[in-house]
């Protein structure tokens, strides 16, 4: 009875650490546009995906963010794609990446 219980301690455990490290992936949501009025906008789905323009460049990929920043990789064509990093923080409805402010829209 002791043996199930200790097995079951450690189950929870486990559980609540994977738990918690899971929440440390931050996912945006909703179409971001720069706040200086630019055409460019950034759309965020759930499920880590993004298409839009950044910095003049079309963008079709996925998005992933941790700590300070945020890594967009490009679809592959072809068997080639490409994996770029910027800077990044959210404040409000804002999030700056590389210091450009984008509003949700």
């Amino acid at each position: 009875m002791k043996t199930m219980l200790k097995i079951t301690a450690v189950i929870l455990t486990l559980a609540a650490v994977l738990t918690l490290f899971a929440g440390c992936t931050k996912t945006l949501t909703g179409t971001y546009a720069p706040a200086d009025g630019g055409s460019a906008t950034l759309t965020f789905e759930k499920d880590s995906k993004v298409t839009g323009e950044l910095f003049g460049f079309s963008l079709s990929g996925t998005y992933t963010i941790e700590k300070d920043k945020i890594k967009f990789e490009t679809e592959k064509i072809l068997g080639i794609g490409a994996t770029k990093e910027y800077s990044f923080s959210k404040s409000g409805k804002s999030i700056f990446i590389d210091g450009k402010e984008f509003v949700k829209q």
